[in-house]
């Protein structure tokens, strides 16, 4: 490097002045502004200058930290928070291979010494030290002479460059407070600055090796790396927080909305009861409110409705005694099917198999109100039930139709009635199924008769199941009649628009009950991606889930592109592990097994992280107001000026009026 000035050329006097002088009494200053020095000063800062602490070039300081004791342990992407960290920042890491001989030579000398020790000491301290520190190096003299692993020495510089040296020297508080953080120490190569810059470049010339030095064994070197496979971070505008890594300490983020990545946006939530299932759900409900997005929940426990009423959405309370109707035997949509072929026959052929399909589709509400129905049985009640249809037959056109032209549950039970003049031999074969669908008909069951009469006219909508909760029959088969309505607004709503659907099915194992329904919920399930829409199945039965008849439970599992498993009991483990098929490590056997609230292992297609699910300050205000009080010592009822909170600081100022093209407030 060198510094280039303007210099002046001074010419001595002659009495004669030779034309080819001429040239010469030109002052370099004069050409000034002709040559063009641009592209020669955006290649060569022209400044170079060493410092104590620092290097100068051009207008900016550079400083070098060598990094000088390393961690005890080995911990994935261990400098994961220098990624993060806001300022110019290059790490650069020489690594190079050690003798295993040498090495080899050195553990088997040091378990000698360090026994010899053991014998002469007393003291229980020192004798724990040896014994440790014995047992350290008996196992890498074992792992080395298995041929396990080899040896490294590891070297690693970190440069940082700023514009001021107040900007520097601030930049290298932020850093060493990480390198603390990660047990590592950094120190300043004073009057050597020179050598780690050129240490620093990418010219493979390590001149400092005295400074930072580490030797290790390749499984912890392998920790050392910067980049880790285990992490899922997208920080795109669509991206969603799922949570911090727990290896890492990173943040966990998806962009949902790239299917380049996200094959479908499907998801599968599996834990125990109290291991955070809700909480996150809670979280994400409140994420996806926040982007705009329509948000339709199942809710059996009746947990969401405050959500969905906070955020000025709509709350369908379901129960025998509700007044609120959805109609099973209504077709909602023509999307009822996604055979193309059906879609273009004449409009009696397609009318005859949207019914087809809707009968198809209603058999698994009749296994869940009687679970012991005989194929004969089915055979007789469908066939009368595609009789009731003649009105749809006459118009032909489901935008024309009213919930009103529709049969009811109440037309079905007159119908079989009337077998009982017409053919009684039928009659009898289906009688018990009569008398039961009486119950809910006229009895205390009839939820589900009566004309289809709620309008879907909110983006946030949530059906609360829980008054059902101690009549387990009739909660599956509402459970099926509701999500099958769902799945019929979101086809037909959803087939021109760009907006997203996102419907969370808590407790899904309801709807894989009888083969029938679990094979409906299965086909809808795999077409959501279809119609700009994405399911959240939750269940704490993973065992039930697995053992469904068909496969059709672990369909749906293997079905969903993300997977999220929060602590299970050790049964739930060995089958999610035997059925799906899943290779878990043994530390990931362990801390699902362990079952810590907040605690899950994500898995996103073929990548997987173990994550910790913490609130932010607004998602515990609303979800927890008496843990906010304790936490914060304020009042959960009045939301805080989080505009007065947010501190940007210089640098990072900085860093924003750069990225907006040299932007000034």
């Amino acid at each position: 490097m060198f510094n280039l000035k303007s210099k002046k050329v001074t010419n001595k006097k002659s009495s004669k002045v030779e034309p080819k002088d001429i040239e010469k009494e030109v002052s370099q200053d004069e050409l000034t502004g002709i040559i063009d020095n641009t592209p020669v000063e955006a290649i060569y800062p022209f400044v170079y200058k060493e410092n104590k602490d620092n290097v100068e070039l051009g207008g900016n300081y550079v400083r070098v930290i060598a990094v000088a004791q390393y961690p005890t342990q080995a911990r994935g992407n261990w400098l994961s928070d220098l990624k993060r960290l806001k300022g110019n920042v290059t790490i650069t890491q020489y690594i190079e291979k050690a003798s295993d001989t040498t090495m080899l030579d050195y553990y088997n000398k040091s378990i000698k010494n360090k026994q010899a020790e053991l014998l002469k000491t007393k003291d229980p301290r020192l004798t724990m030290n040896l014994e440790e520190q014995i047992r350290s190096a008996k196992n890498q003299l074992k792992e080395s002479l298995n041929n396990k692993f080899g040896f490294l020495y590891i070297y690693t510089y970190i440069l940082i460059q700023a514009e001021s040296l107040e900007l520097i020297n601030r930049l290298e508080e932020n850093v060493n407070r990480i390198l603390m953080k990660v047990h590592m120490r950094g120190i300043i190569p004073y009057y050597r600055m020179a050598d780690a810059y050129w240490s620093a470049l990418p010219l493979n010339q390590n001149k400092l090796k005295e400074y930072t030095y580490q030797m290790s064994n390749t499984t912890a070197a392998s920790s050392f790396f910067l980049f880790d496979d285990s992490e899922i971070c997208d920080l795109s505008p669509n991206a969603q927080i799922e949570g911090i890594n727990k290896i890492t300490n990173s943040i966990v983020s998806i962009n949902y909305l790239n299917d380049r990545r996200t094959l479908n946006q499907n998801m599968v939530v599996v834990g125990t009861s109290g291991v955070g299932k809700t909480t996150y759900l809670k979280r994400k409900i409140l994420n996806l409110i926040a982007r705009g997005h329509n948000v339709y929940i199942i809710d059996p426990e009746n947990e969401y409705s405050w959500i969905v009423e906070y955020f000025g959405g709509t709350v369908v309370h379901l129960s025998s005694v509700s007044d609120t109707k959805i109609n099973p035997l209504e077709i909602f949509s023509e999307e009822i099917t996604e055979d193309e072929a059906i879609k273009n026959m004449s409009d009696t052929a397609r009318i005859e198999n949207l019914i087809k399909q809707k009968c198809q589709r209603i058999r698994g509400l009749f296994k869940a109100i009687k679970s012991d129905m005989t194929q004969v049985e089915m055979s007789i009640i469908e066939d009368i039930l595609m009789s009731l249809y003649g009105k749809f037959r006459e118009i032909k056109d489901i935008n024309k139709m009213t919930h009103e032209d529709f049969p009811i549950f109440e037309d079905l039970y007159k119908k079989i009635g009337d077998l009982k003049e017409e053919n009684p031999e039928a009659f009898n074969k289906v009688k018990d199924f009569y008398f039961i669908l009486k119950s809910y008909v006229y009895g205390s069951n009839s939820l589900f008769n009566g004309y289809t009469n709620i309008n879907l006219n909110n983006s946030i909508i949530s059906f609360d199941l829980k008054a059902l909760q101690s009549e387990a029959d009739i909660q599956g088969a509402c459970y099926l009649n509701t999500f099958s309505y769902l799945w019929d607004i979101i086809t037909e709503s959803n087939k021109e628009s760009d907006k997203y659907t996102y419907l969370f099915i808590d407790e899904f194992h309801f709807l894989i009950k009888n083969k029938e329904s679990a094979d409906f919920f299965v086909q809808a399930y795999k077409r959501f991606r279809k119609y700009h829409a994405g399911a959240i199945a939750v269940t704490q039965q993973i065992q039930d889930v697995l053992r469904a008849e068909g496969g059709l439970g672990t369909a749906v599992i293997e079905n969903s592109f993300t997977k999220l498993f929060f602590g299970l009991d050790n049964r739930g483990v060995d089958e999610v592990i035997e059925k799906l098929q899943l290779n878990f490590s043994k530390p990931e056997i362990s801390l699902l097994r362990a079952k810590r609230q907040g605690e899950a292992l994500l898995l996103y297609g073929t990548k997987r992280v173990f994550m910790k699910i913490d609130l932010t300050k607004e998602e515990l205000r609303l979800e927890n107001k008496e843990r906010y009080r304790e936490k914060y010592e304020e009042n959960p009822d009045e939301q805080p000026d989080y505009e007065s909170e947010l501190y940007i600081s210089p640098m990072e100022m900085e860093e924003i009026k750069n990225s907006l093209g040299g932007w000034r407030a």
